[in-house]
Formats: C-alpha cells, structure tokens, sequence
C-alpha cells in the first residue's frame, strides 16, 4: 500500500488495477475497540474471535480461538440453528425412509412379475430396466432438473398441467422422493431378483399344497426368506439415502426457501445443510458450526442403524 494525501492510501487489486481507499475503522489501544469513524458504532472484543457491536454485527475476518463445546451447544439451544437443524432432520429422515421402501417395493415387484422361466425375452427386458441404474445419478438429476421446470418443462405439457414442482416446498419434495426413486430403484430390482433365484422352490411348492394362496405364500415363505438377504442392504441404503448430497443440490439447491432468516430450505437434508452452513450461508464460513453439525450426523445414522441391526437379528432365525 501507498500512502497519499491525509490518510488515504493506494492498494493493489490485482496485478493491473490499483484503487485509492481510505480507513473505516479507527482502533483504540487503551479500550481494545475498534470504532466506526462514520457511524461511531464501537465494536469490542466478544472473545469467540472477532469483534462484534451492541447490535450483534461482527468485524470480518476474526481469529481463530478455543470456544470448547460452544458450537454443540449452539445447535441445541440457539433457536435460528436448532430450529432449521430439527426441521431438516425431519425432512432428512422422511426422505431417506420414503426413498429406500418405494424404491424397494418397485424392485420387488418387478423382480417377482419378471421371474418367470417362461417369460419371453426375460434377459432383454431385465437390461432395459436397469438402465436408470447404469446413468450417472448427478446427470440424471440434471435431466429431471429440466423435464421438471414448471413453465417448459417436459412433464407439465405431456400432463397439461402447470404444478410448480421444483418451486413449491410441498411439490419439491415429492420431486425429490419421485427422481432419488427413478434412479434407486433398478439397485433393487437387481438385488430381489438375485435374492429371488436363492428361494427354494420346495418351500414354496409346500406351501401350496397345504392351502396357501399366492398372497400367503408371499407374506409367509418368499418375503422373510428375501429380507434374510436384504435387510442389511436396507439399513445401508438408508444410511446412504441418509447423507445423499447430489440428488438435493443438483434438483433443488435445497430450495424452494420460506420468509425466515434460515440457511436451510424447503428441500435442504442435514448434509445439504451442513454444505451451506460451512461454505454459502451466515457470515462467512461456519466451518466449526457445520463440522459440529457433522458429528451429529454421524451419531445420528449410527444410531439408527445399530438400532436397525438389533431388530433384524430375528431374521437370523429364518431358515
């Protein structure tokens, strides 16, 4: 920097282009503030890094300083980050669960209409189904980004309708659930028809000779017997339908949002949430606060999922 007239100094912006500024700010060594020359706001030291006003504005950038267990204790007690963080979790679990049962009772089903040894074609048919499965998700996601568009998306015109599925916080997340299904569920199509093939046909053969109906064979015989196979790729896929960043951020960038003062939208899960928090919302980067959010995260899959695991120990039993 260059000093000019009175206080005014040059500074480089770049390596072509320099501007004249001059001090916004005056430090006061006795009180350690700093003061606002223009507004005479005084900002002092709130020691968690920065400088900060009566009013709660904070002098960027601060330092780095230890705040203990603080950041936890933000998110359950500060009401602007509870309350989004409660409301995301929520969201998050609803699309996790919602997504892995409808994506595994499509597979299922069509795993149970497609296997038939007389079927004709049956290998043709098996591959143009998995199709979804074999498109890299995030383009996916960018497809349906597009037929989705309320006013020239594909959908609405082949519908006639005009429903604001990406813009509309209840229609966004049908959307969410709809494309995270489209893409998910060739996954199980694959793994019931591989579960399907190691049923044994005497068990279900037995059962038909005693009376079973087809529904009964299925809820009693076929469906524990498959569970036995699939239960821990469930609880995985939950988990992985948990923390699923792509499909949120490429279809709804977490939106649509509401009139509260929230990093989190309507759509936004908890790792979408923590993405904002640590690099697109406050001021500046939350890093701490989003790595707080993490662990929480973390607990919170590994809770359900050892929880998963300790009822799905009856299905050890199935033979």
């Amino acid at each position: 920097m260059i000093p000019t007239e009175g206080d005014r100094f040059i500074k480089a912006e770049g390596l072509s282009l320099a501007n004249e500024v001059q001090p916004t700010l005056e430090y006061d060594p006795e009180t350690d503030t700093f003061t606002d020359i223009e507004t005479g706001t005084v900002f002092t030291d709130n020691g968690e890094g920065s400088y900060e006003s009566e009013s709660g504005d904070v002098l960027e950038p601060g330092w780095r300083t230890h705040i203990g267990l603080k950041n936890f204790s933000t998110i359950l007690t500060d009401p602007l980050v509870r309350d989004p963080f409660i409301r995301v979790f929520l969201w998050t679990f609803v699309y996790a669960a919602l997504s892995v049962f409808i994506q595994f009772a499509i597979g299922l089903f069509v795993a149970i209409v497609l296997n038939k040894p007389d079927l004709r074609l049956k290998r043709v048919q098996r591959s143009l189904l998995v199709l979804p499965f074999a498109i890299p998700a995030f383009l996916s996601v960018l497809v349906w980004a597009g037929l989705l568009n309320d006013e020239f998306g594909v959908v609405n015109q082949t519908l006639g309708t005009d429903i604001p599925w990406l813009f509309d916080p209840w229609w966004a997340r049908v959307s969410c659930i709809l494309v995270n299904v489209w893409i998910g569920w060739p996954y199980w199509f694959l793994v019931c028809t591989a579960a399907l093939q190691a049923v044994p046909e005497e068990l279900t053969e037995a059962a038909r000779v005693d009376g079973a109906g087809p529904l009964q064979v299925f809820r009693k015989v076929t469906l524990p017997l498959l569970l036995v196979v699939t239960a821990p790729l469930l609880i995985a896929s939950f988990a992985f339908n948990f923390n699923l960043f792509n499909n949120i951020y490429f279809l709804t960038g977490g939106g649509p949002y509401g009139v509260e003062q929230s990093a989190a939208g309507s759509t936004d899960i908890l790792i979408s949430y923590t993405y904002k928090l640590a690099f697109s919302a406050g001021q500046g980067a939350q890093y701490a606060l989003a790595a707080a959010v993490s662990i929480f995260i973390f607990f919170i899959v590994a809770g359900i999922s050892a929880f998963s695991f300790w009822r799905t120990k009856g299905l050890e039993t199935v033979r």
